[in-house]
């Protein structure tokens, strides 16, 4: 699980260093900050593609593979950042960040799967939010230190650390990383090709499983919130501290605002973990959501006063983010073993289409030159819808929390078979 956390925290670091870099860049290649719209979508492109792809690769490589490979990819995709930045070129950066998203986009359901599939059922839930954490402490360490990166080693420096450091966890994860359990490698992982397990494990990983009788509506509802949580997360993320240059902070101190952003996030993990072990987790969907709503307006009304603005910022990540990570918790919990690779990366990658539409838009409004206390207040809209979407999935009778979830179900058939 530390290893799994580790591959997501760099993972969220990555994501991060792309967005604090940005004023900095704008300043010394001397064109807007909306210039980089191409480079922040075509990363979030990349990592959907990563995240639709990580079931099937599941099955042919298995879950440790895919997980190292993945670590590698976007390694690579940081250091060919950090060689090219000289050029100066928005489309060679665009290109790159593209390739770098693919190695992002497989870690995250890799690693959540595998740490959850070495616990029981009953700390899968847990498992699965404190793996997830790790975009939030990315996200953190990137805000709390990146004025101080960029000072010391510039926007090339940046990247050339973002790439080294999973180099070094790839080899340690390939000393120490295990594979997945026996009984979940023959589900899902370990079938051998031409087989009829191999059959049933590339049936199971397919979107068609999601939506098997019972279900449906659940998979559609959770994509729904995916989709709208992700629109406002991803605006944020990549564009605070653009943003904040508009409420007067420089862009030496615009990390900053990342910074509290993501550790809202890391509190509203902590408070999503508490509130779906009393209350279960599509409830808890239902009120973080509505946290990060609240904090959104209060951000976009405080005027100049940056304290109140940057614990404005904390509240609206700690809404957000957890939402973020409450998907991919109710997406172990409502799926089978076999298709839990495919839920956490369908799941993950429909929000992740929510993640180039909120920036992208965000990039043509600031093209257009409105406001960012407007930008973040329209963001504040698909956060409702998502907390009303979480509240249909609550009164569904067959919540994965309120029945057990696909492990229970999966268990007792395997009970009555057996007898």
């Amino acid at each position: 699980m530390g290893l799994a956390f580790l591959a997501v925290l760099l993972d969220g670091f990555d994501s991060a260093s792309l967005s604090f870099v940005l004023p900095s860049l704008a300043e010394q290649w001397g064109v807007a900050s909306a210039d980089f719209t191409p480079a922040v979508v075509l990363t979030n492109i990349g990592v959907v593609l990563g995240y639709l792809a990580s079931g099937r690769l599941a099955v042919r490589l298995g879950l440790r593979r895919i997980l190292i490979a993945g670590t590698l990819l976007f390694a690579a995709g940081s250091l060919v950042t950090a060689l090219m930045l000289p050029a100066q070129s928005l489309t060679a950066l665009s290109t790159v960040r593209l390739v770098t998203g693919l190695g992002l986009g497989v870690v995250l359901p890799g690693a959540v799967s595998l740490a959850a599939a070495h616990h029981p059922d009953r700390q899968r839930q847990s498992v699965s939010v404190t793996v997830t954490l790790g975009l939030a402490f990315g996200g953190t360490v990137a805000g709390v230190f990146g004025s101080g990166m960029l000072a010391s080693v510039g926007a090339t420096g940046v990247f050339w650390i973002g790439g080294g450091l999973p180099l070094l966890l790839a080899a340690l994860m390939g000393r120490w990383l295990p594979a997945a359990p026996a009984s979940v490698a023959a589900d899902s992982t370990a079938a051998i090709p031409g087989t009829d397990d191999a059959v049933a494990a590339a049936r199971e990983a397919r979107v068609g499983a999601l939506f098997a009788p019972g279900l449906r509506v659940a998979t559609l509802l959770l994509w729904t919130f995916a989709f709208l949580v992700f629109i406002a997360s991803y605006t944020l993320q990549s564009w605070v501290p653009t943003l904040l240059t508009g409420y007067g902070f420089s862009a030496s101190q615009a990390p900053i605002g990342l910074a509290f952003l993501s550790f809202g996030g890391v509190i509203g993990g902590i408070v999503l973990l508490l509130l779906a072990a009393r209350k279960g987790i599509t409830f808890a969907l239902m009120v973080m959501p509505a946290i990060g709503a609240v904090s959104m307006v209060a951000a976009a009304t405080v005027g100049t006063d940056h304290t109140a603005l940057l614990l404005a910022l904390a509240g609206s990540g700690a809404g957000v983010t957890a939402s973020q990570i409450g998907q991919l918790t109710l997406a172990v919990a409502m799926y089978s073993s076999a298709a839990r690779t495919a839920g956490v990366g369908w799941a993950a990658a429909l929000g992740r289409v929510g993640s180039i539409v909120g920036p992208a838009t965000a990039g043509i409004l600031l093209a257009l030159s409105l406001p960012g206390d407007d930008i973040v207040l329209l963001t504040a809209i698909p956060v409702v819808a998502a907390a009303v979407s979480a509240a249909v999935l609550w009164r569904l009778p067959h919540a994965a929390d309120r029945t057990g979830g696909a492990e229970d179900a999966e268990r007792k058939q395997r009970e009555v078979t057996a007898r």
